[in-house]
Protein backbone atom coordinates (compact mmCIF):
# COMPACT_ATOMS: atom_id res chain seq x y z
CA UNK A 1 0.00 0.00 0.00
CA UNK A 2 1.04 3.62 -0.37
CA UNK A 3 3.11 5.09 2.45
CA UNK A 4 3.49 8.80 1.92
CA UNK A 5 4.32 8.88 -1.80
CA UNK A 6 2.50 11.33 -4.01
CA UNK A 7 1.87 10.32 -7.61
CA UNK A 8 1.69 13.48 -9.68
CA UNK A 9 -1.03 13.77 -12.33
CA UNK A 10 1.62 13.63 -15.05
CA UNK A 11 3.20 10.48 -13.58
CA UNK A 12 -0.21 8.90 -13.18
CA UNK A 13 -1.13 9.65 -16.79
CA UNK A 14 2.19 8.20 -17.92
CA UNK A 15 1.61 5.00 -15.93
CA UNK A 16 -1.87 4.63 -17.38
CA UNK A 17 -0.57 5.33 -20.90
CA UNK A 18 2.15 2.67 -20.56
CA UNK A 19 -0.39 0.20 -19.22
CA UNK A 20 -2.82 0.85 -22.06
CA UNK A 21 0.03 0.61 -24.61
CA UNK A 22 1.10 -2.80 -23.26
CA UNK A 23 -2.49 -3.99 -23.28
CA UNK A 24 -3.01 -2.74 -26.84
CA UNK A 25 0.19 -4.47 -27.93
CA UNK A 26 -1.08 -7.72 -26.40
CA UNK A 27 -4.42 -7.38 -28.20
CA UNK A 28 -2.62 -6.72 -31.49
CA UNK A 29 -0.53 -9.85 -30.94
CA UNK A 30 -3.69 -11.86 -30.14
CA UNK A 31 -5.04 -10.77 -33.51
CA UNK A 32 -1.88 -11.95 -35.28
CA UNK A 33 -0.45 -8.50 -35.99
CA UNK A 34 2.70 -9.13 -33.91
CA UNK A 35 3.60 -12.81 -34.43
CA UNK A 36 6.78 -12.56 -32.36
CA UNK A 37 4.69 -11.89 -29.25
CA UNK A 38 2.09 -14.59 -29.85
CA UNK A 39 3.05 -16.63 -26.78
CA UNK A 40 3.43 -13.56 -24.55
CA UNK A 41 0.01 -12.00 -24.97
CA UNK A 42 -1.48 -13.12 -21.65
CA UNK A 43 1.22 -11.69 -19.31
CA UNK A 44 1.60 -8.60 -21.51
CA UNK A 45 -2.13 -7.90 -21.27
CA UNK A 46 -2.21 -8.40 -17.53
CA UNK A 47 0.85 -6.34 -16.68
CA UNK A 48 -0.59 -3.58 -18.83
CA UNK A 49 -3.93 -3.76 -17.05
CA UNK A 50 -2.26 -3.85 -13.64
CA UNK A 51 -0.33 -0.67 -14.42
CA UNK A 52 -3.47 1.14 -15.53
CA UNK A 53 -5.76 -0.11 -12.75
CA UNK A 54 -3.12 0.49 -10.07
CA UNK A 55 -2.81 4.13 -11.14
CA UNK A 56 -6.59 4.44 -11.07
CA UNK A 57 -6.81 2.90 -7.59
CA UNK A 58 -4.13 5.32 -6.42
CA UNK A 59 -6.12 8.24 -7.79
CA UNK A 60 -9.43 6.93 -6.46
CA UNK A 61 -8.40 5.57 -3.05
CA UNK A 62 -4.71 6.35 -2.52
CA UNK A 63 -3.88 2.62 -2.74
CA UNK A 64 -1.08 1.11 -4.81
CA UNK A 65 0.79 -2.16 -4.96
CA UNK A 66 4.18 -0.56 -5.51
CA UNK A 67 3.91 3.21 -5.05
CA UNK A 68 5.43 3.89 -1.64
CA UNK A 69 6.65 0.36 -0.94
CA UNK A 70 8.15 -1.10 -4.11
CA UNK A 71 10.42 -3.51 -2.16
CA UNK A 72 7.33 -5.19 -0.70
CA UNK A 73 5.89 -5.83 -4.14
CA UNK A 74 9.05 -6.94 -5.93
CA UNK A 75 10.64 -8.95 -3.12
CA UNK A 76 7.52 -10.48 -1.51
CA UNK A 77 4.17 -10.06 -3.27
CA UNK A 78 5.35 -11.05 -6.76
CA UNK A 79 7.09 -14.34 -5.81
CA UNK A 80 4.44 -15.12 -3.16
CA UNK A 81 1.76 -14.80 -5.84
CA UNK A 82 3.61 -17.29 -8.05
CA UNK A 83 4.06 -19.67 -5.11
CA UNK A 84 0.38 -19.47 -4.22
CA UNK A 85 -0.75 -20.39 -7.71
CA UNK A 86 1.82 -23.20 -7.87
CA UNK A 87 0.04 -24.74 -4.87
CA UNK A 88 -3.05 -25.04 -7.06
CA UNK A 89 -0.99 -26.43 -9.93
CA UNK A 90 0.23 -29.15 -7.57
CA UNK A 91 -3.35 -29.96 -6.60
CA UNK A 92 -4.18 -30.12 -10.31
CA UNK A 93 -1.59 -32.84 -10.94
CA UNK A 94 -3.35 -36.00 -9.71
CA UNK A 95 -6.66 -35.36 -11.53
CA UNK A 96 -6.22 -32.40 -13.93
CA UNK A 97 -9.12 -29.99 -14.04
CA UNK A 98 -7.32 -27.77 -16.55
CA UNK A 99 -4.54 -28.13 -19.10
CA UNK A 100 -2.35 -25.56 -20.89
CA UNK A 101 -2.06 -25.11 -24.64
CA UNK A 102 0.75 -23.23 -26.39
CA UNK A 103 3.82 -21.56 -24.96
CA UNK A 104 7.51 -22.25 -25.37
CA UNK A 105 8.92 -25.69 -26.10
CA UNK A 106 11.83 -24.95 -23.76
CA UNK A 107 11.17 -25.85 -20.13
CA UNK A 108 13.42 -23.01 -18.98
CA UNK A 109 11.61 -20.50 -21.19
CA UNK A 110 8.21 -21.77 -20.11
CA UNK A 111 9.32 -21.57 -16.47
CA UNK A 112 10.08 -17.86 -16.82
CA UNK A 113 6.87 -17.22 -18.77
CA UNK A 114 4.84 -19.06 -16.15
CA UNK A 115 6.50 -17.17 -13.30
CA UNK A 116 5.78 -13.79 -14.90
CA UNK A 117 2.15 -14.81 -15.50
CA UNK A 118 1.57 -16.42 -12.08
CA UNK A 119 3.08 -13.37 -10.40
CA UNK A 120 0.00 -11.39 -11.44
CA UNK A 121 -2.54 -13.63 -9.65
CA UNK A 122 -2.62 -12.04 -6.19
CA UNK A 123 -2.14 -8.49 -7.55
CA UNK A 124 -5.16 -8.94 -9.85
CA UNK A 125 -7.45 -9.85 -6.95
CA UNK A 126 -6.09 -7.10 -4.71
CA UNK A 127 -6.60 -4.45 -7.39
CA UNK A 128 -10.14 -5.77 -7.96
CA UNK A 129 -10.86 -5.59 -4.22
CA UNK A 130 -9.56 -2.03 -4.07
CA UNK A 131 -11.77 -1.09 -7.02
CA UNK A 132 -14.83 -2.57 -5.32
CA UNK A 133 -14.17 -1.78 -1.67
CA UNK A 134 -10.93 -0.01 -0.76
CA UNK A 135 -8.70 -1.03 2.16
CA UNK A 136 -8.55 -4.74 2.92
CA UNK A 137 -10.65 -5.78 5.90
CA UNK A 138 -12.15 -8.98 7.25
CA UNK A 139 -15.23 -9.51 9.42
CA UNK A 140 -14.24 -9.50 13.09
CA UNK A 141 -16.40 -12.54 13.76
CA UNK A 142 -14.60 -14.50 11.04
CA UNK A 143 -11.17 -13.60 12.42
CA UNK A 144 -12.17 -14.35 16.02
CA UNK A 145 -13.55 -17.71 14.95
CA UNK A 146 -10.35 -18.49 13.01
CA UNK A 147 -8.09 -17.46 15.90
CA UNK A 148 -10.04 -19.41 18.52
CA UNK A 149 -10.29 -22.54 16.40
CA UNK A 150 -6.80 -22.34 14.93
CA UNK A 151 -6.06 -26.07 15.12
CA UNK A 152 -9.39 -27.00 13.49
CA UNK A 153 -8.94 -24.47 10.68
CA UNK A 154 -5.40 -25.67 9.95
CA UNK A 155 -6.50 -29.31 9.95
CA UNK A 156 -9.40 -28.50 7.59
CA UNK A 157 -7.12 -26.54 5.28
CA UNK A 158 -4.57 -29.34 5.17
CA UNK A 159 -7.31 -31.90 4.46
CA UNK A 160 -8.67 -29.87 1.54
CA UNK A 161 -5.13 -29.46 0.15
CA UNK A 162 -4.50 -33.21 0.27
CA UNK A 163 -7.93 -34.38 -0.88
CA UNK A 164 -7.23 -34.08 -4.65
CA UNK A 165 -4.36 -36.53 -4.19
CA UNK A 166 -6.61 -39.20 -2.71
CA UNK A 167 -10.03 -38.59 -4.22
CA UNK A 168 -10.73 -40.77 -7.24
CA UNK A 169 -14.44 -40.06 -7.10
CA UNK A 170 -16.49 -37.00 -8.07
CA UNK A 171 -14.46 -34.00 -9.25
CA UNK A 172 -16.56 -31.60 -7.18
CA UNK A 173 -15.12 -33.03 -3.96
CA UNK A 174 -11.82 -31.38 -4.87
CA UNK A 175 -13.24 -27.86 -5.14
CA UNK A 176 -12.52 -27.09 -1.50
CA UNK A 177 -8.95 -26.51 -2.61
CA UNK A 178 -9.85 -22.93 -3.58
CA UNK A 179 -10.52 -22.17 0.08
CA UNK A 180 -7.80 -24.37 1.59
CA UNK A 181 -4.96 -21.79 1.80
CA UNK A 182 -7.34 -19.27 3.39
CA UNK A 183 -8.20 -21.80 6.12
CA UNK A 184 -4.49 -22.24 6.79
CA UNK A 185 -3.67 -18.53 6.85
CA UNK A 186 -6.70 -16.77 8.36
CA UNK A 187 -5.82 -17.94 11.91
CA UNK A 188 -2.60 -15.92 11.58
CA UNK A 189 -3.94 -12.76 9.93
CA UNK A 190 -4.72 -9.52 11.75
CA UNK A 191 -6.47 -7.45 9.12
CA UNK A 192 -8.66 -4.49 10.16
CA UNK A 193 -12.22 -5.54 10.89
CA UNK A 194 -15.17 -4.74 8.60
CA UNK A 195 -18.19 -3.08 10.14
CA UNK A 196 -20.75 -4.78 7.91
CA UNK A 197 -20.19 -8.53 7.25
CA UNK A 198 -22.96 -8.67 4.65
CA UNK A 199 -21.44 -5.83 2.66
CA UNK A 200 -18.04 -7.53 2.98
CA UNK A 201 -19.45 -10.75 1.53
CA UNK A 202 -21.07 -8.81 -1.29
CA UNK A 203 -17.80 -7.02 -2.06
CA UNK A 204 -15.82 -10.27 -1.87
CA UNK A 205 -18.24 -11.81 -4.37
CA UNK A 206 -17.94 -8.82 -6.71
CA UNK A 207 -14.13 -8.74 -6.50
CA UNK A 208 -13.88 -12.49 -7.07
CA UNK A 209 -16.23 -12.50 -10.05
CA UNK A 210 -14.64 -9.37 -11.52
CA UNK A 211 -11.23 -11.03 -11.35
CA UNK A 212 -12.58 -14.30 -12.71
CA UNK A 213 -14.37 -12.82 -15.70
CA UNK A 214 -11.31 -10.70 -16.51
CA UNK A 215 -9.03 -13.76 -16.29
CA UNK A 216 -11.22 -15.85 -18.52
CA UNK A 217 -11.87 -13.09 -21.05
CA UNK A 218 -8.13 -12.58 -21.59
CA UNK A 219 -7.37 -16.28 -21.56
CA UNK A 220 -9.94 -17.03 -24.26
CA UNK A 221 -8.25 -15.18 -27.20
CA UNK A 222 -4.66 -15.89 -26.08
CA UNK A 223 -2.56 -18.32 -28.12
CA UNK A 224 -1.05 -19.66 -24.90
CA UNK A 225 -4.03 -20.45 -22.69
CA UNK A 226 -5.65 -22.97 -20.39
CA UNK A 227 -8.60 -25.22 -21.12
CA UNK A 228 -10.88 -26.96 -18.62
CA UNK A 229 -11.39 -30.70 -18.63
CA UNK A 230 -14.38 -30.71 -16.27
CA UNK A 231 -18.04 -30.06 -17.10
CA UNK A 232 -17.50 -30.20 -20.88
CA UNK A 233 -21.26 -30.16 -21.57
CA UNK A 234 -22.15 -27.31 -19.19
CA UNK A 235 -22.79 -23.80 -20.56
CA UNK A 236 -19.51 -21.91 -20.87
CA UNK A 237 -18.51 -18.28 -20.62
CA UNK A 238 -15.21 -18.15 -22.49
CA UNK A 239 -13.27 -21.33 -21.56
CA UNK A 240 -14.86 -21.62 -18.11
CA UNK A 241 -18.00 -23.68 -17.39
CA UNK A 242 -20.48 -21.29 -15.79
CA UNK A 243 -20.62 -23.11 -12.40
CA UNK A 244 -16.85 -22.76 -12.18
CA UNK A 245 -17.10 -19.01 -11.63
CA UNK A 246 -18.34 -19.71 -8.10
CA UNK A 247 -14.81 -20.84 -7.23
CA UNK A 248 -13.45 -17.33 -7.78
CA UNK A 249 -15.25 -16.15 -4.63
CA UNK A 250 -13.39 -18.35 -2.07
CA UNK A 251 -10.24 -17.88 -4.16
CA UNK A 252 -10.56 -14.11 -3.66
CA UNK A 253 -10.60 -14.68 0.11
CA UNK A 254 -7.47 -16.81 -0.23
CA UNK A 255 -5.72 -13.97 -2.08
CA UNK A 256 -6.79 -11.38 0.51
CA UNK A 257 -5.37 -13.56 3.30
CA UNK A 258 -2.16 -14.14 1.32
CA UNK A 259 -1.65 -10.42 0.71
CA UNK A 260 -2.34 -9.60 4.34
CA UNK A 261 0.40 -12.03 5.35
CA UNK A 262 2.77 -10.51 2.78
CA UNK A 263 2.32 -7.13 4.46
CA UNK A 264 3.69 -8.61 7.70
CA UNK A 265 6.91 -10.00 6.22
CA UNK A 266 10.16 -8.08 6.44
CA UNK A 267 11.47 -6.94 3.08
CA UNK A 268 15.08 -7.59 2.19
CA UNK A 269 17.40 -9.87 0.28
CA UNK A 270 16.97 -12.82 2.63
CA UNK A 271 13.17 -12.77 2.39
CA UNK A 272 13.28 -12.31 -1.38
CA UNK A 273 15.68 -15.26 -1.74
CA UNK A 274 13.43 -17.43 0.45
CA UNK A 275 10.53 -16.72 -1.91
CA UNK A 276 12.13 -16.44 -5.35
CA UNK A 277 14.30 -19.55 -5.12
CA UNK A 278 11.49 -21.98 -4.23
CA UNK A 279 9.05 -20.22 -6.59
CA UNK A 280 11.34 -20.53 -9.60
CA UNK A 281 12.50 -24.01 -8.58
CA UNK A 282 8.96 -25.31 -8.11
CA UNK A 283 7.88 -23.59 -11.32
CA UNK A 284 10.57 -25.50 -13.19
CA UNK A 285 9.62 -28.84 -11.63
CA UNK A 286 5.88 -28.38 -12.22
CA UNK A 287 6.48 -27.28 -15.82
CA UNK A 288 8.68 -30.32 -16.48
CA UNK A 289 6.10 -32.69 -15.00
CA UNK A 290 3.28 -30.96 -16.91
CA UNK A 291 5.22 -31.37 -20.16
CA UNK A 292 5.89 -35.06 -19.44
CA UNK A 293 2.25 -35.80 -18.58
CA UNK A 294 0.74 -33.77 -21.39
CA UNK A 295 -0.92 -31.31 -19.04
CA UNK A 296 1.06 -28.56 -20.79
CA UNK A 297 1.01 -28.98 -24.56
CA UNK A 298 3.28 -26.51 -26.41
Amino acid sequence: MVTGVFLTPAAMRLQIAIGIALFALAVAAMMGAVPALLDLTYPLAWWGLLLAVDAWNYRLRGLSLWRGNAPLFWSIVLPASALLWLVFELMNLPAPQWIYIGGFHSIAGQTLLGFVAFGTVVPIVIEAWWLVRGEICLPRGLLDFAHRGRAIWIAAGALLLLLPWFNRGPWWLNQGMWLAPALLWLPFTHAPSCANPRRWLRDLTLAGLLSGVAWESLNWPSHTHWQYTILPHAPHLFQMPLPGYIGFIPFALTCLAAYELCLRLRTGFATAAMLYVPALGLMYVVTKVYFERGIWRP
